[in-house]
């Protein structure tokens, strides 16, 4: 019965947003060990997300002297993760990439807006809420031009065409020089 049916639009909850208390944000940066200048990915570590695929990206310009900063990824591992540890050591960035594991609900406003930019280069999406969060709280976003995420942001965020290593890496710096 169509009358018993009501659409419930998906937000980010409203504790993402700017903060700017400086002590909060130091005092989450210390909590989590974060660097100065870094990248988040938030989610679940499992294939769909295509970490990977964002490993690469970010070893490729780190090493090549593009990209100075640290790759976050906060969330808990899941199916089928566990050659991500290996490929880290094989890309020898394992002092640039930390897994945080799964974080305080109340401390993730602070973390997305401590990240210069947030990247979710999954290949398959429901919605996207971290997209949303991470947007919510002013942090630069890129994705693919996955059909929900896509939807989500529009043109509010940086769309890659490809999810690949290259194209990924380039976009991570395209932001990383040109934040605006």
């Amino acid at each position: 019965d169509p009358s018993r049916v009501h659409v419930v639009h998906e937000a980010a909850a409203p504790e993402f947003r700017v903060i700017h208390d400086p002590f909060e944000l130091q005092r989450v940066r210390e909590r989590h060990g974060l660097a100065e200048r870094f990248i988040l990915y938030v989610g679940t570590i499992e294939p769909r997300k295509n970490l990977p695929a964002l490993i690469e990206a970010f070893a490729r310009r780190r090493v090549a002297g593009d990209l100075p900063h640290q790759l976050v990824c906060a969330g808990p591992y899941g199916w089928l993760s566990d050659d991500i540890e290996a490929q880290i050591d094989r890309l020898r960035v394992r002092d640039a990439v930390r897994f945080t594991g799964y974080v305080p609900f109340a401390d993730l406003p602070a973390i997305y807006n401590l990240a210069e930019m947030f990247v979710f280069p999954s290949v398959y999406e429901g919605f996207g809420l971290p997209v949303v969060e991470a947007m919510a709280c002013g942090t630069p976003v890129v994705t693919g031009r996955v059909a929900a995420l896509n939807e989500v942001t529009g043109d509010a965020a940086e769309q890659v065409e490809s999810l690949d290593a290259v194209t990924l890496g380039d976009a991570l710096v395209a932001l990383a020089t040109h934040r605006e």
